[in-house]
């Protein structure tokens, strides 16, 4: 469960979380130190494991890399132990030479650190389609992702199929994968389950099952955020900007089939 369409403080998302029925949370780290006190009391307590996710507003590569740079030594100072923390880093625009200095900044704070930091696979930033990102990632080795496909199917405008060396490239360093099923023109399908999607929702398992396979033949366990976000990522009623669809309800429907599709495996 995340605080994407849960706007709660830290204690109250982790044990919404675990009543209902997910094994953890995945939030954006606290700006505030007492959050992150109330997190780290939550996650003491319940023993509820935690992802998070960290960013920069900030367009100036250098300051961008030291607003990262502050929260990650926050996360170490306050005790926090998460299972991954998940970079939104970097823009699309910026130039070769400045993506390649935070790459390789990443990299080094993997080591420095030893923590489990990745870049999510989203457009706008870094990474943000898969022929853009393979250069990246061949330039750079050690540098780790946490997959959401969805942002480089709207990217391409297609589901990839043309694309396999990228994507190949792209399953082999994913550690963690954020579950939304987008298509061609959007990050996220209204409705998953109708048949009118049924090959961009396809693809997108067959991906997943390339990555938790791997992950399994490695002696690790797969992890998912189930990440069905509010409008305007999903599709609103023109009328009042609500979701056409409940994410919430999505979100604990897709939980069920990730569990349901690889509980045999494990």
């Amino acid at each position: 469960m995340n605080d994407w369409i849960s706007a709660m403080p830290p204690r109250a998302l982790v044990e919404t979380a675990l009543r209902e029925g997910y094994d953890g949370v995945e939030l954006w780290l606290p700006s505030e130190s007492s959050a992150r006190r109330e997190l780290v009391a939550a996650i003491d307590e319940t023993g509820a494991p935690v992802s998070l996710l960290v960013g920069s507003v900030e367009s100036d590569p250098e300051a961008h890399r030291h607003a990262l740079a502050l929260q990650l030594d926050a996360i170490g100072a306050e005790g926090i132990a998460p299972l991954h923390i998940t970079l939104h880093a970097g823009r699309d625009h910026w130039r070769e030479r400045d993506l390649d200095a935070l790459a390789g900044w990443i990299v080094a704070e993997r080591k420095r650190t030893g923590m489990d930091i990745l870049v999510e696979t989203h457009r706008a930033r870094m990474l943000p389609s898969a022929h853009s990102s393979a250069r990246l990632l061949e330039r750079h080795p050690g540098l780790r992702l946490t997959l959401d496909v969805s942002h480089w199917m709207v990217s391409a405008e297609s589901l990839l199929q043309d694309q396999p060396e990228a994507m190949a490239l792209a399953v082999n360093r994913a550690d963690h994968i954020h579950a939304r099923f987008g298509h061609a023109q959007s990050p996220q399908i209204d409705d998953p389950r109708s048949p009118r999607w049924a090959s961009a929702v396809e693809a997108q398992w067959g991906w997943w099952d390339l990555v938790v396979d791997r992950l399994r033949s490695e002696g690790r366990r797969p992890t998912f955020l189930a990440e069905f976000g509010p409008s305007d990522y999903a599709t609103p009623d023109p009328r009042t900007g609500l979701p056409l669809g409940d994410p919430a309800a999505l979100n604990r429907w897709i939980t069920g089939q990730i569990r349901g599709r690889y509980a045999s495996d494990e």
